[in-house]
């Protein structure tokens, strides 16, 4: 069975039609700023802003963007459809190897360039060399990587051979919010995440746009308008 959107220990942000395509986690039931909208409910579309914020301990600044019709919110820190996620982290600790995180999740150091370097080096993503990006008026570094497409995934994310979480399932898992709060895991074989690690008045934040094999390009366009819209409207 597919896991849901809501568990008790977890809340997860996710992209589903018929069958769950990405998903991020909530562990626990933190009551930070990240953690503390409503449900999925559609996205508003057309030229009105949506307001997120960044998953992840602490204080974070809002932010808009403008999502076109089909996009659905999830919490205060995504945006989803049937192909496609842009979330919102203040990333923490990240894996060494994402099939094999338990215990091995480390802090990569307070910077860009750290946080950089970390995804560059996690075992079994192929990185591409993160070049320099400007967003939103604020810089910092850009790189895309992905799962790889020969990982055998069954039921809801679960990775064969990969360590079993605190949740029972195998997750592929990206990073850690910081403070612990949330879990950026992958959703399937061949999944593509596009990163922009951002410098944001000294705090480093990311913007993790990610979609599915088989994403059409047109759904990558609005995906890619979605991140291009991104306005910071108050300061952390």
């Amino acid at each position: 069975m597919r896991r849901r959107p809501f568990r008790r220990t977890e809340i997860r942000w996710l992209v589903a039609s018929v069958s769950l395509l990405l998903a991020a986690a909530c562990s626990g039931a933190a009551t930070t700023g990240s953690t503390s909208a409503t449900t999925s409910a559609p996205a508003t579309t057309g030229a009105t802003p949506i307001h997120r914020t960044f998953m992840g301990a602490g204080t974070h600044p809002t932010v808009t963007v403008v999502a076109p019709s089909g996009w659905t919110l999830f919490k205060n820190f995504g945006v989803t459809n049937d192909c496609c996620g842009v979330g919102f982290w203040d990333v923490g600790k990240v894996a060494r190897d994402p099939c094999h995180s338990t215990g091995h999740l480390y802090d990569p150091g307070p910077t860009v360039d750290d946080l950089v370097a970390a995804l560059e080096a996690q075992a079994t993503r192929h990185a591409t060399p993160a070049t320099d990006v400007t967003l939103a008026g604020y810089s910092g570094k850009y790189l895309e990587w992905s799962v790889p497409k020969d990982m055998v995934v069954t039921g809801d994310g679960d990775f064969a051979g990969c360590d079993v979480q605190s949740d029972g399932h195998r997750n592929f898992v990206s990073w850690e919010g910081a403070g612990g709060i949330g879990q950026r895991w992958q959703q399937m074989a061949g999944q593509v995440d596009r990163l922009w690690v951002l410098d944001v008045n000294g705090q480093r934040l990311v913007v993790d746009a990610n979609y599915t094999p088989g994403t059409k390009q047109a759904q990558r366009d609005e995906e890619d308008q979605i991140v291009q819209s991104l306005q910071f409207v108050s300061a952390p």
